[in-house]
């Protein structure tokens, strides 16, 4: 009887102990294999293809997180993909000059396709993986950062802007099965216009778009655009002071008028001064400061916000992205 007592004692000291440390999870997602690693050839182009690990040492280092902290996905499947992607474009990415083309990096179609599946395409479907489960852990925590992801540019027969995966639209298809009448907002303030996002969710009654976005440059997608429910096209080098006015204007607006049940912030650090990809001239402050703005918008709503990564061409990105998240997780997310 007492071996029964001290069995039972045990078990359930070990459940408390288990659930203890699930409440002390943290809702962000990180994969090493996030990160992209060709060879070489991978600087050849202006992404920073790992900078996901330096943001996430940053976040280890600062906020005295650890792997058992954060959550990792494993890679999305075919059938995932085909969810929002036509299996003809799936089909083309097997062919080196369709991935080369959309990379904008001609040395690639010399690289066999089995090759650039494993080193470039299998890193961004474990990040879209990311964005799927981001959706899920917000709306369980009430907030979620996928260290990846953004990938705003895919549509559903195509790839661009060195986007093969229309990552934000396969998660919100996933989260409407679970919730079919579930209000989003996504708040895409990425360098570009968000034209593969727009494309995607061309007559989704159920998603308001709000995007901030340098006209100026890539992509100018005018079809796409009639997707944009609050549409702000800026100037290039646009500077942080205007900005930052205009963003705390229009936020208000798409929170008021579309009342979201989620948010999902496409968090672009190609807005950063001295980025040539984005031509914008916010300062690390502004972008700090920016992202404050979007989490304590949805933070003072009580909405679930989910950030994603998304662009960003300086060295300078990876600091600045982890100053931001340290600044969320320590001001905003524990002081609500």
């Amino acid at each position: 009887m007492k071996k029964i007592f001290l069995t039972i004692f045990l078990l359930s000291t070990a459940l408390i102990s288990y659930a203890d440390e699930a409440k002390g999870l943290v809702p962000i997602i990180y994969s090493d294999k996030y990160n992209i690693s060709m060879f070489g050839i991978e600087k050849l182009q202006p992404f920073e293809t790992e900078k996901y690990r330096k943001v996430w040492l940053y976040l280890k280092t600062n906020l005295n997180l650890s792997e058992k902290d954060i959550f990792e996905p494993a890679p999305v499947d075919e059938n995932g993909l085909l969810a929002i992607h036509t299996r003809e474009y799936l089909n083309s990415l097997k062919k080196s000059g369709v991935v080369a083309a959309i990379a904008e990096l001609p040395i690639l179609r010399f690289v066999p396709g089995f090759i650039l599946d494993s080193k470039l395409l299998l890193p961004m479907r474990y990040a879209v993986s990311g964005t799927i489960m981001g959706c899920e852990l917000a709306l369980e925590y009430g907030w979620a950062i996928n260290l990846s992801g953004g990938y705003h540019h895919a549509k559903p027969d195509s790839g661009g802007g060195f986007c093969y995966y229309a990552d934000i639209p396969l998660a919100i298809k996933n989260i409407r099965e679970k919730h079919p009448d579930i209000k989003i907002l996504i708040v895409d303030l990425d360098a570009h216009q968000g034209n593969g996002v727009e494309t995607c969710l061309k007559g989704d009654t159920l998603t308001a778009i709000m995007d901030v976005y340098n006209k100026d440059i890539y992509p100018n997608d005018e079809p796409a655009k009639k997707s944009i429910t609050y549409d702000f096209p800026i100037n290039a080098h646009t500077e942080g002071k205007e900005y930052l006015a205009l963003l705390d204007r229009g936020i208000d607006t798409a929170f008021l008028l579309s009342a979201p049940d989620l948010v999902i912030y496409n968090a672009g650090t190609d807005v950063l001064e001295g980025d040539y990809v984005g031509m914008l001239n916010l300062l690390p402050y502004d972008v700090v400061k920016r992202d404050e703005m979007v989490f304590t918008k949805a933070v003072n709503n009580k909405v679930p916000i989910l950030m994603v990564l998304s662009g960003g061409y300086t060295k300078a990105s990876a600091g600045v992205i982890g100053k931001s998240i340290e600044n969320i997780y320590k001001n905003i997310i524990n002081k609500k």
